[in-house]
């Protein structure tokens, strides 16, 4: 009896042992929580499910409804995306297909006591689809006029699209630009329509050889602002302008004229428009190592200020409150995502400053509603005052997932690198773990300019879940810590940033005796995978790598990808002027100190980093007699999206670490 009293209870530590460890298979049923959408009473929050569908290969995204004073949510409808509500509140407008029509659509808005639900859907505008690229920060929106009588939306303009409807016909192209960020550009140019209310198209606001997008209405639902880029050869510069158009008489006018770039404008109830905007003459459409000011500008005598000059971050995402006096916006900052606020003649003052990652936000009348991760909470949505008090919790959306699991402890650290920079670094590590010494996993952002921090990661968890640490540093070129820093990678990719990558492991390793730094395994994707790349031509201390569509070559990433000015703004020039200065930074350049057995994903349909560049390192590392692994992902682009190839994706480099460790 006490035999098989011990044996069910070892039975059940080990499955509830099991039930609390993150695997792959759990993360299948992880929702993700987006897009909060205060109602204009401020009764009712809009948001955003989406949940994964591995058996069909797909996502289901869910508009959610929550009835906020009595803490009642209500599934609406599923399919849809982009919730917004019309000015009066009376109806919710979203972007599905139905009846085989893509576009906006209109529901009707029931509130009843028991269970508010909305009436089937009416289109308001067909939207039709173009991949052209146009900029990361490029919104392809739709908005509401703030008397509630039109609809302004951004669609491809068919008759500009020049379509290859025979797949065995010729591609040919005269563009610079003639890749899109998975296939080649249809050449279908982005204009701004407008609709009334009930649905008729009224015209194009935008005419003419030019692609426009990004639109905001002003206050007194007349004029439409928007981006646009009208310059001899759009491909071959960054240089979005700032444009208004009067509905009535499409009356256009140039707002502003500089050798910058300007961003997701947004227009207040009293009259001035806010846009994120740089001012070097290089930049770039995919990761630019400028920081973004807020500048504001009265439209009738095009004066303008920069509201954020105070805050040496990159401030994005503007969005005035409806009186027109303060202006909120997301900055990064040392790990986290701020939420800032600011008014003329002030400083900006951080709103929603948590050891976190702030993101999609809504400023209704007299609350902030928000969305938080952290790194032991998938995202949610929160509320708040407007000055950032008072902060609650309005969905529990992952909290049955979150029951019961074990998370990685997070910690920050810092340390000085080789010039005396003061560089963060972030560890995940198992909680629970045994006297011996414990596994490495050195994980690399991408961008350059990106930021690791407080946020919830599914893939760190996942491999603190299998007994590993993770290890992620913000090396030089991260933004989050001033523009100083964020130019760390000029014209030296491989060059101070890999320093403090090094340097931040030997701090960890310090800092943290339980760490082994005899096994330890470095991964990366983008830029991160540039820099895995790099890493493993230079030193030998990692037992294995694991690299995500990455960039070995620079100089045939130049011609493969789309990101021509990305070379070109950040090794400044033309890649045949800096020949000696890219291949030295080439990965290929030194494949031949390459001992680290290498994993090498990546999408073949990838045109951000072309699948070239991972053949290229292949083919090397193969010709070098290095243990190499390639797996190519069908119909991916860059990195993997797919629910089932994002399960073989982790379960292949766990496999590949576990190999060699």
């Amino acid at each position: 009896m006490r035999l098989y009293s011990l044996a069910f209870l070892l039975f059940c530590c080990h499955f509830l042992d099991a039930q609390n460890k993150i695997t792959i298979e759990s993360l299948r049923t992880l929702p993700a929580v987006s897009t909060p959408q205060l109602s204009p009473d401020g009764k009712y929050l809009l948001y955003m499910v989406r949940h994964t569908d591995v058996a069909n290969n797909n996502y289901q995204s869910v508009l959610m409804l929550l009835d906020i004073e009595k803490n009642n949510k209500f599934e609406l409808k599923r399919g849809v995306s982009d919730p917004k509500w019309a000015p009066n509140g009376l109806r919710i407008t979203y972007r599905t297909t139905f009846g085989g029509v893509y576009g906006v659509y209109a529901s009707e808005f029931v509130p009843k006591k028991n269970k508010p639900r909305i009436e089937p859907p009416v289109l308001l505008a067909t939207i039709h689809s173009t991949g052209h690229f146009l900029g990361h920060p490029t919104r392809k929106n739709y908005a509401w006029s703030p008397d509630g009588q039109f609809i302004a939306f951004v669609s491809a303009d068919t008759a500009s699209c020049s379509r290859n409807e025979d797949p065995n016909a010729p591609y040919i192209t005269e563009r610079t630009l003639y890749k899109t960020r998975t296939s080649f550009t249809d050449n279908c140019l982005t204009k701004i329509y407008l609709a009334t209310r009930t649905g008729r198209l009224l015209k194009c606001l935008t005419p003419g050889p030019f692609d426009s997008h990004s639109l905001s209405w002003s206050a007194d639902s007349k004029h439409v602002t928007f981006l646009s880029n009208r310059t001899a050869d759009p491909d071959l510069n960054y240089n979005n302008e700032l444009w208004t158009v009067n509905i009535d008489n499409n009356e256009l006018i140039q707002l502003t004229s500089s050798i910058g770039t300007e961003h997701e404008p947004s227009w207040s109830s009293s009259g001035k428009i806010a846009y994120p905007a740089t001012i070097r003459e290089r930049n770039t459409k995919d990761s630019p190592p400028e920081n973004t000011f807020i500048y504001t500008m009265d439209p009738m005598t095009k004066k303008t200020g920069n509201i954020t000059a105070s805050l040496d971050r990159r401030a994005t995402s503007p969005q005035w409150h409806p009186d027109g006096e303060w202006l909120y916006f997301l900055a990064r900052d040392q790990g986290k995502r701020i939420i800032y606020r600011v008014k003329e003649g002030t400083d900006p003052v951080p709103v929603i400053d948590k050891l976190g990652t702030a993101g999609d936000f809504h400023v209704g009348k007299d609350q902030l509603v928000y969305v938080f991760s952290s790194p032991d909470r998938p995202a949610e949505v929160y509320a708040s005052n407007l000055d950032g008090t008072e902060s609650r919790q309005l969905t529990f959306e992952s909290f049955s997932w979150r029951a019961g699991k074990d998370f990685g402890k997070v910690e920050s650290f810092w340390f000085s690198s080789f010039d005396g920079t003061k560089v963060q670094g972030f560890i995940a590590y198992p909680e629970k773990r045994g006297a011996g010494k414990i596994p490495v996993v050195h994980r690399i952002h991408g961008g350059p300019h990106g930021m690791y921090g407080y946020s919830f990661s599914d893939f760190n968890e996942l491999l603190v879940s299998q007994g590993y640490a993770v290890v992620f540093i913000n090396p030089r070129g991260s933004t989050g810590y001033g523009q100083k820093f964020a130019d760390g990678t000029y014209q030296a990719w491989g060059g101070g940033d890999y320093k403090d990558l090094m340097l931040g492991i030997d701090a960890a390793l310090e800092k943290y005796d339980f760490l082994d730094g005899e096994r330890m395994v470095v991964t990366g994707g983008s830029y991160g995978g540039f820099m895995t790349n790099w890493v493993i031509t230079q030193t030998d201390r990692y037992k294995a790598a694991a690299t995500v569509a990455s960039v070995s070559n620079l100089i045939s990433f130049y011609g493969t990808s789309l990101y021509q000015l990305l070379i070109e703004t950040e090794f400044n020039g033309l890649p045949w002027d800096n020949y000696d200065l890219l291949w030295h930074f080439s990965p290929m350049r030194h494949i031949d100190n390459v001992k680290t057995p290498t994993l090498l994903l990546h999408g073949e349909n990838d045109n951000d980093v072309h699948i070239t560049q991972a053949e290229e390192f292949y083919i090397g590392l193969k010709k070098m007699g290095v243990p190499a692994r390639f797996v190519r992902y069908p119909n991916e682009g860059h990195g993997v999206r797919q629910p089932q190839h994002r399960e073989h994706y982790y379960q292949e480099i766990l496999n590949w670490f576990n190999k060699f460790l």
